[in-house]
């Protein structure tokens, strides 16, 4: 997981402001998705072939428009890998329109760069796929947008519970590689869960000592629940 958040960082930072300015000739155009390409695929961690990098350079100058690029200097290097999503002044229909072109420039290579059988520190090839679809999803990148810079402080509960719904084999991959189940218990017990589990879970984890969340009751019976069901003895979760 640890190396995908740069990736996927990567891949976040091409989205900014649209500017405007008149059209440049079809040269100009073509010169400019070139020297973008060469800075997308300059950029720490970006796991794409050339032709990812012009599809990716292609989507940003479509999206954005190339007064914006030029007069901010995206196809610098330095600047490309800096730059802050958040904190640019995006439409939120711009925000989706370069998210879910970009991902969709990659997407295919990223399966090529993970293997049939390879996983990426205890993540599966099948929940790095469902990430990779997940950031290409109207309703999360809605999220996404309207949690601005906030987002690696605070994820929002819809986030997490997107997570939960759309991509439920991150949460068996967690409950195999850090709990120990077998994936088909995991399975079971993923299942089973209601959606806000996970938002309660990291609730329960920020406070003190034995102190639960409020309104526990109804999440904890569920939980044990779904663990009697799953024949899961509540002593592996530790």
């Amino acid at each position: 997981m640890k190396k995908l958040i740069p990736f996927l960082c990567c891949l976040l930072v091409v989205t900014a402001a649209c500017g405007g300015g008149s059209s440049p000739s079809p040269e100009e155009s073509k010169k400019l998705v070139d020297d973008l390409a060469v800075a997308v695929a300059a950029s720490d961690d970006f796991p794409g072939t050339a032709d990812d990098a012009e599809c990716v350079a292609e989507t940003i100058v479509t999206s954005l428009g190339s007064t914006y690029i030029r007069d901010n200097n995206l196809t610098d290097s330095g600047t490309y890998n800096d730059w802050d999503p958040f904190e640019a002044e995006l439409s939120r229909d711009q925000f989706r329109q370069v998210l879910q072109g970009t991902f969709g420039c990659v997407t295919n290579e990223i399966s090529n760069f993970l293997g049939d059988e390879a996983d990426l520190d205890g993540l599966s090839k099948e929940s790095v796929e469902c990430i990779v679809d997940l950031f290409q999803d109207d309703e999360i990148i809605d999220v996404l947008y309207d949690a601005g810079s906030n987002f690696d402080d605070d994820p929002p509960m819809e986030f997490i519970e997107g997570m939960f719904t759309k991509c439920p084999s991150v949460i068996v991959d967690g409950f195999v590689n850090e709990a120990g189940l077998d994936r088909k218990a995991a399975e079971c017990f993923v299942d089973e869960l209601p959606p806000e589990f996970l938002g309660f879970a990291m609730a329960a984890s920020a406070l003190p000592g034995d102190e639960m969340p409020e309104d526990s009751t109804e999440v904890l019976a569920d939980f044990l629940a779904a663990a009697v069901k799953c024949d899961i003895d509540l002593a592996d979760l530790g």
